[in-house]
């Protein structure tokens, strides 16, 4: 991409005519040099998730080709430590007078600010905007697999990836050595951990607020042996305030999370128990919260000679009968590697919405996630 940019600008620069006076030359070269500095400080990239799906979906049976979701990013970087990001979320709308049209609406717009390393701080950094929310962004650094669907928490309806608010995030006692994190996983690579906290409207990124109370969330990783076991972390995340309603239920969420990495091994496993959720929709008819527990486990295996990857996700949740009663889920496929980051899966979705065998939704799936 990089590599690109750079020919792209020296195109223009042999493009822009020359003149015989130096004053004037010098003006040019000044001109040039400030032009190609601001291409080279602009980032543009992309991820899509396309596919065919096949199966019974809520009674109904589901064939069809279908855009799952698309990201295009915008970065610039004013300065050393000062930059902005500026990324629109592309879907298919399902509802309304628009029905089946693509939509596209903001899902970050924020200034960035990164602070000097400080105390345990590494790599502190301060966002202002529409912005990340402290946990979703963590747990898809480790399970790579939201071109198949939602996360466990955002799946059962209980808070989203981005909001308008602040949030402050740092990396804690520095960073883990070069070897692994090209061996394992170079994203929140904090040698002892890292921490993510913030406060926020709370009824996400596509929602207009509808009422005046803010949410504070945040998240708290340890790496407890860097040494010995590196890709061992455990992860505290939590959520305080109200759902997204003129009601304004309370919303107040603790989740533990366990995850180990290594170079052909994934595994996860996460519990949490909540009042309400961040929509406000967990609620009887007088506004009040209902409780709701839940947890999640997941795993991938790296064949190793073959570019193929296998995983699997087994979720369940306890909540009322008219959300999801004792509901569970499970997610199986096969993930074919190629260019990079760049994804191929065939995958089995079955949803079991009462905990009862009867697992009515069946989906059977070929996505493939395209970055640039």
């Amino acid at each position: 991409m990089r590599s690109g940019v750079i020919i792209l600008s020296l195109l223009l620069l042999s493009a822009i005519p020359l003149h015989a006076e130096n004053v004037e030359d010098s003006h040019a070269s000044d001109t040039t040099q400030t032009y190609l500095e601001e291409i080279l400080n602009q980032q543009t990239n992309g991820q899509w998730f396309l596919a065919y799906r096949y199966g019974d979906l809520e009674e109904e049976e589901l064939n069809q080709f279908t855009l799952k979701r698309g990201y295009i990013t915008f970065k610039n970087q004013f300065s050393e430590k000062l930059s902005v990001r500026y990324t629109q979320d592309i879907t298919l709308d399902e509802e309304g007078s628009d029905k089946g049209n693509i939509e596209m609406r903001l899902k970050y717009c924020y200034l960035n600010y990164a602070f000097d390393d400080f105390l345990f701080f590494s790599e502190p950094n301060f966002e202002a905007g529409l912005v990340h929310r402290p946990w979703l962004d963590f747990e898809q650094k480790i399970n790579p697999y939201r071109v198949q669907g939602k996360m466990f928490l955002e799946r059962a309806g209980l808070m989203n990836s981005a909001d308008f608010g602040l949030t402050f995030s740092s990396l804690l006692g520095g960073e883990m050595d070069e070897s692994y994190q090209k061996r394992v996983n170079s994203k929140y690579p904090g040698r002892y951990g890292s921490l993510s906290v913030g406060v926020y409207n709370g009824g996400g990124y596509h929602a207009l607020e509808n009422n005046q109370s803010k949410n504070i969330e945040g998240r708290l990783t340890l790496r407890p042996f860097p040494e010995s076991l590196p890709g061992l972390q455990f992860t505290y995340n939590m959520a305080y305030g109200k759902g997204n309603t003129s009601l304004s239920p309370d919303f107040i969420l603790n989740s533990g999370f366990a995850s180990y990495e290594n170079s052909f091994l994934t595994l996860t496993f996460q519990y949490h128990s909540a009042r309400g959720n961040s929509s406000g929709s967990y609620v009887d008819s007088q506004g009040n919260a209902f409780r709701n527990r839940g947890y999640s486990a997941f795993a991938e295996y790296d064949i190793g000679k073959l570019p193929l990857k296998l995983f699997c996700r087994y979720d369940h949740v306890d909540a009322p009968e008219h959300i999801h009663a004792a509901s569970r889920r499970f997610i199986g496929g096969v993930a074919y590697n190629f260019y990079r980051k760049n994804k191929l899966v065939v995958d089995l979705d079955a949803f079991d919405r009462k905990a009862d065998q009867t697992w009515e939704n069946r989906i059977w799936e070929v996505a493939i996630e395209i970055r640039f």
